[in-house]
Order: C-alpha cells, then sequence, then structure tokens
C-alpha cells in the first residue's frame, strides 16, 4: 500500500470514527474527538522531529555523516516520514 492510499485510508476512519462520535455523543464528543486527534498529530510531529534531531546528533557524533549509505538510508527515512504526513517539511531557509 502506497502512502497516498495509507494516509487516505487512516484519515477516511479518522473521519468515520468522529462521524460515530459525534452521532452517539452530539457534538461536544465529536470536538472532543476533533481536538485529541489534532493534539496526538501534533505530540506525533514534534515527537519525530526531535527524534530525527537526535539520529542527526549521533551520525555526526559518529562521524558518519560522510558516509554515504548511512545518509542515503537516513535521507530516505525522512522522506518516507515526510510522505506519510508525520514530519513536516522545512523551509529552504532553515538550512
Amino acid at each position: 500500500m502506497s502512502y497516498d492510499k495509507a494516509g487516505n485510508f487512516i484519515e477516511k476512519l479518522n473521519e468515520t470514527f468522529s462521524g460515530f462520535v459525534g452521532q452517539v455523543f452530539g457534538d461536544s464528543g465529536k470536538d472532543f474527538i476533533e481536538e485529541t486527534s489534532k493534539k496526538i498529530k501534533e505530540f506525533s510531529s514534534v515527537s519525530i522531529k526531535k527524534f530525527m534531531e537526535f539520529t542527526d546528533g549521533v551520525l555526526e557524533k559518529l562521524n558518519l555523516q560522510n558516509n554515504e549509505q548511512v545518509m542515503k538510508a537516513r535521507d530516505s527515512v525522512e522522506d518516507m516520514l515526510k510522505q506519510a504526513g508525520l514530519l513536516e517539511q522545512e523551509d529552504e531557509e532553515d538550512f
């Protein structure tokens, strides 16, 4: 399953669940679920960003930032996280 399809599936699942909660508990329940989902996504994004920063620090301390295979693997993981929407794209200015 591609990331786009997986993302759409998860998004559709979240929308369906939110609708179900709204039907059972009303608008306050639906609002609670949507707000909780938003906070979890923000937390996950921050956690993943911190983990990538930690990984970059380890690579630097182990002097692996010049190892082409290691950096390709690291960049592939970063690209996949971005495609999955788990890691935000950074502006070119940040580099």
